[in-house]
């Protein structure tokens, strides 16, 4: 068996104080003003995500995001911010930046201290109320999705995510994880998946439509 334990660091996150009800419906925006000001700070790139996909998302995309866009640009113009530093900020870059973030940001759930039982520590993030935030890491972004996954993502105390398998895995086997509820019937998935993501699923779970 390869027990897989990767401990992973998030690029940029906000947490839930940060969006509550005042501000419902804000967390993408929120997370896209986190990583302009990593950008202007310089502790990121203008193109740290580029790698990242889709560089653009038709489904779900707010439709105030250009005005999100407009707000956000005029509140960094109305600071004393050298306009050099600006001018990443295009409306072209806030769309890309949004759809990638939607479709690869993490929601971080504190399952709060360690469970021996992978399969019992995968429920319990998911039955149990825990979320603290929502995070972007790049090496999770980067692994497929299966209605059967044979590994999922944790967070025991932190923002911190590991890695961890859900059965025996075998060497040259791909990790992958679930983005959604495995739980949910062919028909839910299908359809949170492609509103959600862009994609149909054609996992064997999906081909046998379990």
């Amino acid at each position: 068996m390869l027990y897989v334990v990767v401990k992973m660091t998030f690029l940029f996150a906000v947490v839930n104080a940060q969006i509550r009800e005042k501000v419902k419906g804000l967390k993408y925006p929120l997370l896209v003003k986190r990583f302009a000001c990593m950008v202007i700070s310089g502790m990121a790139s203008a193109d740290n995500l580029d790698i990242l996909q889709p560089a653009n998302f038709s489904h779900g995309m707010p439709s105030t995001w250009e005005d999100d866009f407009e707000l956000l640009l005029q509140n960094f113009k109305n600071t004393n911010i050298d306009p050099c530093q600006l001018t990443f900020l295009t409306k072209e870059w806030y769309a890309g930046i949004l759809a990638r973030i939607r479709a690869n940001v993490f929601r971080i759930e504190l399952i709060g201290g360690y469970h021996t039982d992978l399969l019992a520590a995968a429920s319990a993030s998911i039955s149990v109320e825990t979320t603290v935030g929502s995070a972007v890491y790049m090496l999770p972004s980067m692994y497929n999705h299966d209605c059967d996954p044979n590994a999922h993502i944790l967070w025991i105390e932190n923002a911190k995510a590991r890695l961890k398998a859900l059965r025996n895995i075998e060497p040259g086997e791909e990790l992958r994880i679930c983005y959604i509820d495995a739980s949910m019937d062919y028909e839910a998935r299908q359809s949170l998946l492609y509103q959600g993501f862009g994609f149909r699923c054609q996992c064997l779970r999906c081909k046998y439509k379990d």
